[in-house]
Protein backbone atom coordinates (compact mmCIF):
# COMPACT_ATOMS: atom_id res chain seq x y z
CA UNK A 1 0.00 0.00 0.00
CA UNK A 2 1.27 3.17 -0.96
CA UNK A 3 0.67 6.80 0.94
CA UNK A 4 -1.72 8.91 -0.71
CA UNK A 5 0.07 12.52 -0.60
CA UNK A 6 -2.42 15.17 -0.82
CA UNK A 7 -1.26 18.51 0.45
CA UNK A 8 1.77 20.65 1.74
CA UNK A 9 4.76 19.66 4.00
CA UNK A 10 5.43 21.85 6.79
CA UNK A 11 8.68 23.06 5.17
CA UNK A 12 6.96 23.95 2.14
CA UNK A 13 4.56 26.00 4.10
CA UNK A 14 7.23 27.73 6.58
CA UNK A 15 8.96 28.52 2.80
CA UNK A 16 5.80 30.35 2.29
CA UNK A 17 5.19 32.38 5.05
CA UNK A 18 8.73 33.17 5.30
CA UNK A 19 8.18 34.72 1.59
CA UNK A 20 5.49 36.45 2.53
CA UNK A 21 7.49 37.73 6.16
CA UNK A 22 9.36 39.50 3.70
CA UNK A 23 7.70 40.70 1.29
CA UNK A 24 5.49 42.71 4.10
CA UNK A 25 8.83 44.08 5.27
CA UNK A 26 10.20 45.68 2.30
CA UNK A 27 6.52 46.74 1.55
CA UNK A 28 6.31 48.60 5.33
CA UNK A 29 9.54 50.28 4.77
CA UNK A 30 8.30 51.64 1.61
CA UNK A 31 5.13 52.50 3.09
CA UNK A 32 7.15 54.20 5.64
CA UNK A 33 9.37 56.15 3.16
CA UNK A 34 6.30 57.74 1.45
CA UNK A 35 4.34 58.68 4.35
CA UNK A 36 5.45 61.92 5.69
CA UNK A 37 5.13 63.08 1.71
CA UNK A 38 2.16 62.33 1.89
CA UNK A 39 1.21 63.96 5.08
CA UNK A 40 2.36 67.03 3.59
CA UNK A 41 0.69 67.13 0.70
CA UNK A 42 -2.58 66.27 1.99
CA UNK A 43 -2.24 69.15 4.63
CA UNK A 44 -1.56 71.62 1.49
CA UNK A 45 -4.62 70.04 -0.36
CA UNK A 46 -6.57 70.13 3.01
CA UNK A 47 -5.74 73.92 2.90
CA UNK A 48 -6.46 74.30 -0.99
CA UNK A 49 -9.99 72.87 -0.44
CA UNK A 50 -10.62 75.24 2.49
CA UNK A 51 -9.92 78.51 0.45
CA UNK A 52 -12.31 77.54 -2.50
CA UNK A 53 -14.72 76.42 0.03
CA UNK A 54 -14.43 79.80 1.47
CA UNK A 55 -14.52 81.66 -1.59
CA UNK A 56 -17.55 79.79 -2.70
CA UNK A 57 -19.23 80.50 0.34
CA UNK A 58 -17.97 83.98 0.15
CA UNK A 59 -19.77 84.50 -3.41
CA UNK A 60 -22.90 82.44 -2.22
CA UNK A 61 -23.68 84.60 1.06
CA UNK A 62 -22.78 88.20 -1.00
CA UNK A 63 -20.71 88.56 2.49
CA UNK A 64 -16.72 88.34 3.27
CA UNK A 65 -15.00 84.93 4.44
CA UNK A 66 -11.60 85.26 6.48
CA UNK A 67 -8.98 82.90 6.81
CA UNK A 68 -6.86 83.59 9.64
CA UNK A 69 -2.99 82.30 10.30
CA UNK A 70 -1.96 81.54 13.75
CA UNK A 71 1.62 80.51 13.09
CA UNK A 72 3.05 80.26 16.28
CA UNK A 73 -0.11 77.67 16.97
CA UNK A 74 0.50 76.21 12.93
CA UNK A 75 -2.98 76.43 12.48
CA UNK A 76 -5.40 78.68 10.52
CA UNK A 77 -9.27 79.50 11.22
CA UNK A 78 -11.98 79.93 8.66
CA UNK A 79 -14.81 82.46 10.56
CA UNK A 80 -15.20 81.20 14.21
CA UNK A 81 -13.67 77.75 13.25
CA UNK A 82 -10.18 76.44 13.72
CA UNK A 83 -8.70 73.97 11.14
CA UNK A 84 -6.72 71.62 11.73
CA UNK A 85 -9.88 71.09 14.02
CA UNK A 86 -7.98 68.85 16.62
CA UNK A 87 -4.66 71.00 17.71
CA UNK A 88 -2.20 72.06 15.27
CA UNK A 89 -0.95 71.06 11.64
CA UNK A 90 1.80 68.81 12.91
CA UNK A 91 -0.39 66.80 15.50
CA UNK A 92 -3.39 66.55 13.04
CA UNK A 93 -1.49 65.45 9.46
CA UNK A 94 1.61 64.17 11.76
CA UNK A 95 5.13 63.82 9.75
CA UNK A 96 6.27 67.69 11.34
CA UNK A 97 3.78 69.36 8.85
CA UNK A 98 3.82 73.15 9.42
CA UNK A 99 4.14 76.21 7.90
CA UNK A 100 7.55 76.88 6.32
CA UNK A 101 9.69 76.82 3.34
CA UNK A 102 11.20 72.81 3.90
CA UNK A 103 14.52 72.68 1.21
CA UNK A 104 12.94 74.97 -1.10
CA UNK A 105 15.19 78.28 -2.31
CA UNK A 106 12.37 80.17 -4.63
CA UNK A 107 9.33 81.71 -4.35
CA UNK A 108 6.54 79.41 -5.49
CA UNK A 109 4.40 82.94 -6.80
CA UNK A 110 7.05 84.14 -8.35
CA UNK A 111 10.08 81.40 -9.26
CA UNK A 112 12.46 83.97 -10.41
CA UNK A 113 12.22 85.45 -6.80
CA UNK A 114 13.90 84.25 -3.48
CA UNK A 115 11.58 82.92 -0.91
CA UNK A 116 9.48 85.31 1.23
CA UNK A 117 10.43 86.40 4.99
CA UNK A 118 7.34 84.03 6.08
CA UNK A 119 5.68 81.21 5.14
CA UNK A 120 2.73 82.88 5.22
CA UNK A 121 2.59 85.97 2.79
CA UNK A 122 -1.06 87.15 3.55
CA UNK A 123 -0.63 91.21 4.23
CA UNK A 124 -1.79 92.44 7.85
CA UNK A 125 -0.99 92.48 11.19
CA UNK A 126 -2.99 88.94 11.44
CA UNK A 127 -1.95 87.54 8.52
CA UNK A 128 -5.43 86.80 6.49
CA UNK A 129 -6.40 86.28 3.41
CA UNK A 130 -9.91 87.62 2.22
CA UNK A 131 -12.77 86.44 -0.20
CA UNK A 132 -15.37 89.11 -1.26
CA UNK A 133 -19.02 88.48 -2.76
CA UNK A 134 -17.43 88.56 -6.18
CA UNK A 135 -14.85 85.41 -5.30
CA UNK A 136 -11.61 88.38 -5.16
CA UNK A 137 -9.36 88.24 -2.54
CA UNK A 138 -5.99 89.73 -1.41
CA UNK A 139 -2.96 88.05 -3.03
CA UNK A 140 -0.46 85.72 -1.26
CA UNK A 141 0.77 82.28 -0.35
CA UNK A 142 0.73 79.69 2.35
CA UNK A 143 3.76 77.16 2.63
CA UNK A 144 3.78 73.73 4.33
CA UNK A 145 6.80 71.73 4.68
CA UNK A 146 7.81 68.22 6.67
CA UNK A 147 10.75 67.39 8.51
CA UNK A 148 12.60 66.03 5.91
CA UNK A 149 12.54 69.53 4.27
CA UNK A 150 9.76 68.67 1.76
CA UNK A 151 7.41 71.58 1.13
CA UNK A 152 4.13 72.22 -0.95
CA UNK A 153 2.63 75.93 -1.14
CA UNK A 154 -0.52 77.80 -1.81
CA UNK A 155 -1.00 80.37 -3.84
CA UNK A 156 -3.61 82.60 -3.85
CA UNK A 157 -3.80 85.39 -6.99
CA UNK A 158 -6.26 88.84 -6.30
CA UNK A 159 -8.69 87.16 -8.93
CA UNK A 160 -9.26 84.10 -6.31
CA UNK A 161 -7.14 81.22 -8.70
CA UNK A 162 -6.00 79.14 -6.07
CA UNK A 163 -3.02 77.14 -6.72
CA UNK A 164 -1.49 74.28 -5.26
CA UNK A 165 2.46 73.75 -6.03
CA UNK A 166 5.11 71.02 -5.31
CA UNK A 167 8.85 71.75 -4.59
CA UNK A 168 10.79 68.99 -6.89
CA UNK A 169 14.30 70.16 -5.38
CA UNK A 170 14.98 72.56 -8.02
CA UNK A 171 11.93 74.09 -9.04
CA UNK A 172 7.85 74.23 -8.51
CA UNK A 173 5.53 72.22 -10.22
Amino acid sequence: MGWNRKGFTLVELMVVVAIIGIMAAVSAFSALEVLPRYQLHAAARDFSGHLRLARKNAIQSTQNVRIVFDQARNSYSIGEQTVPYRGTLASHYGGGVCFGFGLATRSAASPSSRLPASPVTFQGKTPMVTFNQRGLSNAGSAYFANRRGECCAVVVSTSGRIRMRVWTGKKWR
